[in-house]
Protein backbone atom coordinates (compact mmCIF):
# COMPACT_ATOMS: atom_id res chain seq x y z
CA UNK A 1 0.00 0.00 0.00
CA UNK A 2 1.49 3.70 -0.89
CA UNK A 3 1.98 5.62 2.21
CA UNK A 4 0.67 9.15 2.13
CA UNK A 5 1.65 11.51 4.20
CA UNK A 6 -1.27 13.19 5.80
CA UNK A 7 0.27 17.21 5.15
CA UNK A 8 1.49 17.47 2.14
CA UNK A 9 2.88 20.84 0.36
CA UNK A 10 0.55 21.25 -3.11
CA UNK A 11 1.30 24.12 -4.96
CA UNK A 12 -1.00 26.60 -6.45
CA UNK A 13 1.40 27.30 -9.36
CA UNK A 14 3.60 24.19 -10.51
CA UNK A 15 7.27 23.72 -9.92
CA UNK A 16 7.68 22.24 -13.30
CA UNK A 17 5.81 25.35 -15.01
CA UNK A 18 7.96 28.01 -12.63
CA UNK A 19 11.04 26.29 -13.70
CA UNK A 20 10.33 27.95 -17.10
CA UNK A 21 10.76 31.53 -16.02
CA UNK A 22 13.86 30.45 -13.23
CA UNK A 23 17.54 29.54 -12.74
CA UNK A 24 19.68 27.42 -10.70
CA UNK A 25 21.75 28.50 -7.58
CA UNK A 26 23.56 25.94 -5.68
CA UNK A 27 21.65 23.47 -6.87
CA UNK A 28 18.09 25.16 -5.89
CA UNK A 29 15.60 26.32 -8.65
CA UNK A 30 14.88 30.03 -8.06
CA UNK A 31 12.58 32.36 -9.42
CA UNK A 32 12.52 36.05 -9.02
CA UNK A 33 9.22 38.03 -7.85
CA UNK A 34 7.31 41.41 -6.35
CA UNK A 35 5.00 41.49 -4.40
CA UNK A 36 1.99 43.40 -5.32
CA UNK A 37 3.02 46.40 -3.28
CA UNK A 38 6.40 46.21 -1.74
CA UNK A 39 7.98 47.79 -5.39
CA UNK A 40 11.13 45.63 -4.78
CA UNK A 41 11.94 42.19 -6.01
CA UNK A 42 12.63 39.17 -3.87
CA UNK A 43 14.27 35.65 -4.85
CA UNK A 44 12.51 32.79 -3.53
CA UNK A 45 12.70 29.11 -3.57
CA UNK A 46 10.54 27.48 -6.28
CA UNK A 47 9.51 24.77 -3.83
CA UNK A 48 8.41 27.02 -1.11
CA UNK A 49 7.07 29.37 -3.79
CA UNK A 50 2.50 29.60 -3.55
CA UNK A 51 2.59 26.54 -1.59
CA UNK A 52 0.12 25.57 1.13
CA UNK A 53 -0.97 22.39 3.10
CA UNK A 54 -3.71 19.95 1.64
CA UNK A 55 -5.17 23.02 -0.41
CA UNK A 56 -6.30 20.59 -3.24
CA UNK A 57 -7.30 17.86 -0.81
CA UNK A 58 -10.67 15.85 -1.03
CA UNK A 59 -12.84 15.57 1.89
CA UNK A 60 -12.76 11.55 1.79
CA UNK A 61 -10.54 9.30 3.83
CA UNK A 62 -9.40 7.42 0.75
CA UNK A 63 -6.59 9.09 0.41
CA UNK A 64 -6.42 8.43 -3.89
CA UNK A 65 -9.57 10.34 -3.65
CA UNK A 66 -8.69 12.60 -1.54
CA UNK A 67 -5.53 13.71 -3.32
CA UNK A 68 -7.19 12.67 -6.64
CA UNK A 69 -6.64 16.60 -7.98
CA UNK A 70 -2.98 16.72 -6.72
CA UNK A 71 -1.88 13.18 -8.92
CA UNK A 72 -3.71 14.54 -12.03
CA UNK A 73 -2.14 17.95 -11.68
CA UNK A 74 1.34 15.95 -11.12
CA UNK A 75 0.59 13.85 -14.42
CA UNK A 76 -0.18 17.14 -16.24
CA UNK A 77 3.32 18.37 -15.29
CA UNK A 78 5.23 15.46 -16.31
CA UNK A 79 4.53 16.27 -19.27
CA UNK A 80 4.94 19.89 -19.65
CA UNK A 81 8.84 20.05 -20.73
CA UNK A 82 7.79 17.77 -23.71
CA UNK A 83 5.54 20.49 -24.64
CA UNK A 84 7.95 23.00 -24.68
CA UNK A 85 10.57 21.14 -26.12
CA UNK A 86 8.42 20.34 -28.91
CA UNK A 87 7.60 24.21 -29.60
CA UNK A 88 11.34 24.38 -29.46
CA UNK A 89 12.54 21.63 -31.55
CA UNK A 90 9.72 21.48 -34.08
CA UNK A 91 8.52 25.06 -34.60
CA UNK A 92 4.55 23.70 -33.57
CA UNK A 93 2.40 22.32 -31.59
CA UNK A 94 1.35 18.76 -32.21
CA UNK A 95 -2.07 17.23 -32.00
CA UNK A 96 -0.55 15.78 -27.86
CA UNK A 97 0.65 19.02 -27.22
CA UNK A 98 -2.69 21.08 -27.75
CA UNK A 99 -4.74 18.51 -25.91
CA UNK A 100 -1.90 18.92 -23.41
CA UNK A 101 -2.50 22.94 -23.21
CA UNK A 102 -6.20 21.67 -23.10
CA UNK A 103 -6.00 20.40 -19.68
CA UNK A 104 -2.74 22.16 -18.27
CA UNK A 105 -4.71 25.48 -18.62
CA UNK A 106 -7.73 24.86 -16.75
CA UNK A 107 -5.58 22.57 -14.20
CA UNK A 108 -3.86 26.17 -14.04
CA UNK A 109 -7.05 28.05 -13.41
CA UNK A 110 -8.80 25.92 -10.70
CA UNK A 111 -5.32 26.37 -8.34
CA UNK A 112 -5.07 29.71 -8.67
CA UNK A 113 -6.14 31.91 -5.97
CA UNK A 114 -8.36 34.59 -8.69
CA UNK A 115 -10.08 32.38 -10.35
CA UNK A 116 -11.06 29.42 -7.12
CA UNK A 117 -12.10 32.83 -5.35
CA UNK A 118 -14.83 33.83 -8.22
CA UNK A 119 -15.85 30.32 -8.38
CA UNK A 120 -16.09 30.31 -4.99
CA UNK A 121 -18.65 33.45 -5.51
CA UNK A 122 -20.86 30.94 -7.49
CA UNK A 123 -20.95 28.57 -5.02
CA UNK A 124 -21.97 30.47 -1.62
CA UNK A 125 -25.00 31.88 -3.61
CA UNK A 126 -28.56 29.53 -4.20
CA UNK A 127 -28.86 31.19 -7.70
CA UNK A 128 -25.68 31.21 -9.40
CA UNK A 129 -24.44 27.71 -7.91
CA UNK A 130 -27.49 26.23 -10.19
CA UNK A 131 -26.56 27.96 -13.09
CA UNK A 132 -22.84 27.08 -12.71
CA UNK A 133 -23.81 23.50 -12.05
CA UNK A 134 -25.91 23.56 -15.16
CA UNK A 135 -23.14 24.59 -17.22
CA UNK A 136 -20.31 22.55 -16.36
CA UNK A 137 -22.50 19.23 -16.46
CA UNK A 138 -23.67 20.23 -20.24
CA UNK A 139 -21.71 18.39 -22.23
CA UNK A 140 -21.16 15.43 -19.64
CA UNK A 141 -24.33 14.70 -17.44
CA UNK A 142 -23.09 13.83 -14.04
CA UNK A 143 -26.81 12.73 -12.33
CA UNK A 144 -26.97 15.10 -9.57
CA UNK A 145 -23.39 13.86 -7.89
CA UNK A 146 -22.13 16.96 -7.51
CA UNK A 147 -25.04 18.72 -6.26
CA UNK A 148 -25.72 15.78 -4.14
CA UNK A 149 -22.15 16.25 -2.40
CA UNK A 150 -22.67 19.79 -1.95
CA UNK A 151 -26.02 19.10 0.05
CA UNK A 152 -24.38 16.90 2.58
CA UNK A 153 -20.67 18.00 2.63
CA UNK A 154 -19.37 21.14 4.25
CA UNK A 155 -19.13 24.41 2.84
CA UNK A 156 -15.44 24.50 2.81
CA UNK A 157 -14.86 21.60 0.98
CA UNK A 158 -17.58 22.81 -1.84
CA UNK A 159 -14.65 24.38 -3.76
CA UNK A 160 -12.62 21.26 -4.64
CA UNK A 161 -15.69 18.92 -4.63
CA UNK A 162 -16.63 21.08 -7.71
CA UNK A 163 -13.48 21.90 -8.82
CA UNK A 164 -12.62 18.66 -10.26
CA UNK A 165 -16.34 18.66 -12.88
CA UNK A 166 -15.33 22.47 -13.69
CA UNK A 167 -12.38 21.25 -15.00
CA UNK A 168 -13.69 18.50 -17.21
CA UNK A 169 -15.46 20.91 -18.78
CA UNK A 170 -13.25 23.02 -19.42
CA UNK A 171 -10.90 20.54 -21.08
CA UNK A 172 -13.77 20.20 -23.51
CA UNK A 173 -14.10 23.88 -24.38
CA UNK A 174 -10.85 24.89 -25.38
CA UNK A 175 -10.63 21.61 -27.27
CA UNK A 176 -12.72 23.91 -29.61
CA UNK A 177 -10.28 26.74 -29.40
CA UNK A 178 -7.58 27.56 -31.85
CA UNK A 179 -3.91 27.90 -30.58
CA UNK A 180 -1.31 30.11 -31.85
CA UNK A 181 2.58 30.33 -30.47
CA UNK A 182 3.99 33.87 -29.57
CA UNK A 183 7.66 34.37 -29.69
CA UNK A 184 9.45 37.09 -27.66
CA UNK A 185 11.75 39.16 -29.60
CA UNK A 186 15.32 38.44 -28.76
CA UNK A 187 16.85 39.89 -26.01
CA UNK A 188 13.28 39.93 -24.20
CA UNK A 189 11.20 37.69 -22.20
CA UNK A 190 7.86 36.79 -21.26
CA UNK A 191 6.48 37.33 -17.50
CA UNK A 192 4.28 35.58 -15.56
CA UNK A 193 2.51 35.86 -12.16
CA UNK A 194 0.36 33.86 -9.60
CA UNK A 195 -2.51 34.56 -11.78
CA UNK A 196 -0.54 33.68 -15.31
CA UNK A 197 -3.70 32.81 -17.64
CA UNK A 198 -5.00 36.88 -18.70
CA UNK A 199 -8.52 36.25 -20.30
CA UNK A 200 -10.22 38.86 -22.04
CA UNK A 201 -13.96 38.62 -21.98
CA UNK A 202 -14.54 40.99 -24.40
CA UNK A 203 -17.57 42.29 -21.54
CA UNK A 204 -18.84 38.85 -22.75
CA UNK A 205 -19.92 37.06 -19.32
CA UNK A 206 -22.94 34.98 -19.57
CA UNK A 207 -20.34 31.74 -19.22
CA UNK A 208 -17.38 30.84 -17.57
CA UNK A 209 -15.51 30.60 -21.04
CA UNK A 210 -17.56 32.41 -23.65
CA UNK A 211 -16.84 31.82 -26.99
CA UNK A 212 -15.91 35.35 -27.16
CA UNK A 213 -13.56 35.16 -24.79
CA UNK A 214 -9.12 35.44 -25.47
CA UNK A 215 -6.84 33.80 -23.33
CA UNK A 216 -2.90 35.10 -23.30
CA UNK A 217 -0.81 32.18 -21.07
CA UNK A 218 2.78 32.68 -20.60
CA UNK A 219 4.48 28.60 -21.48
CA UNK A 220 7.78 30.04 -20.97
CA UNK A 221 10.28 32.84 -21.35
CA UNK A 222 10.12 32.40 -24.80
CA UNK A 223 6.67 31.14 -25.46
CA UNK A 224 3.05 32.67 -25.03
CA UNK A 225 0.00 30.54 -26.26
CA UNK A 226 -2.89 32.52 -27.29
CA UNK A 227 -5.97 30.67 -26.96
CA UNK A 228 -9.51 31.84 -29.00
CA UNK A 229 -12.90 30.21 -31.18
CA UNK A 230 -12.98 30.61 -34.16
CA UNK A 231 -16.98 31.01 -34.08
CA UNK A 232 -17.10 33.99 -32.07
CA UNK A 233 -18.60 37.07 -33.76
CA UNK A 234 -15.88 39.18 -32.13
CA UNK A 235 -13.00 38.93 -34.58
CA UNK A 236 -11.28 42.38 -34.63
CA UNK A 237 -8.28 40.86 -32.91
CA UNK A 238 -5.05 40.73 -35.53
CA UNK A 239 -3.54 38.00 -33.56
CA UNK A 240 -6.05 35.92 -35.00
CA UNK A 241 -4.79 36.22 -38.26
CA UNK A 242 -1.60 34.49 -37.33
CA UNK A 243 -0.54 30.79 -38.08
CA UNK A 244 -2.18 28.56 -35.96
CA UNK A 245 -0.40 25.47 -33.83
CA UNK A 246 2.82 27.53 -35.22
CA UNK A 247 5.41 29.79 -33.85
CA UNK A 248 5.15 33.38 -34.85
CA UNK A 249 7.61 35.78 -34.25
CA UNK A 250 5.80 39.10 -32.74
CA UNK A 251 7.42 42.10 -32.43
CA UNK A 252 8.80 44.69 -29.20
CA UNK A 253 5.11 46.82 -29.48
CA UNK A 254 3.11 43.60 -29.61
CA UNK A 255 4.78 41.97 -27.00
CA UNK A 256 5.06 44.98 -24.62
CA UNK A 257 1.46 45.62 -24.79
CA UNK A 258 0.75 41.75 -24.55
CA UNK A 259 3.11 41.82 -21.57
CA UNK A 260 1.35 44.80 -19.45
CA UNK A 261 -2.00 42.61 -19.65
CA UNK A 262 -0.26 39.35 -18.34
CA UNK A 263 1.79 41.42 -15.89
CA UNK A 264 -1.68 43.30 -14.49
CA UNK A 265 -3.74 40.43 -14.33
CA UNK A 266 -1.31 38.95 -10.88
CA UNK A 267 -2.72 38.12 -8.31
CA UNK A 268 -0.34 39.00 -5.20
CA UNK A 269 2.81 38.23 -6.82
CA UNK A 270 4.60 38.74 -10.10
CA UNK A 271 7.41 36.84 -11.45
CA UNK A 272 10.08 37.86 -13.61
CA UNK A 273 11.95 35.74 -16.71
CA UNK A 274 15.53 36.48 -15.07
CA UNK A 275 17.21 37.03 -12.04
CA UNK A 276 16.61 40.66 -10.77
CA UNK A 277 18.88 42.60 -7.83
CA UNK A 278 18.83 43.81 -5.36
CA UNK A 279 16.89 41.32 -3.96
CA UNK A 280 15.64 39.69 -0.52
CA UNK A 281 16.44 35.91 -0.20
CA UNK A 282 13.53 34.78 1.32
CA UNK A 283 14.33 31.98 4.04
Amino acid sequence: MKNHPEIQKQHRLSQVYLKKFGYQEDEEWMVSIMELGKGKTENVKISEFTAEENVFDLPFKDFELRRHFETLSGRLESDYNRLINNIENQKRLTPKDKDLLNHFVPNILCRTTHFRFFIRGLIDNIDTRKKLLNEITIFKEDEGQTEFLLNILKPETHLNIVVGTLMNHMVYVFRHFKKIVLKSPKGYGWLTSDNPIYIDFQEKHEWIIPIESELYFPLSKEYCVFLFHQESELKSNPLRNLRQDRINQIDFNLFDKLANKIARNLDKYLVFSERYEPTIIRE
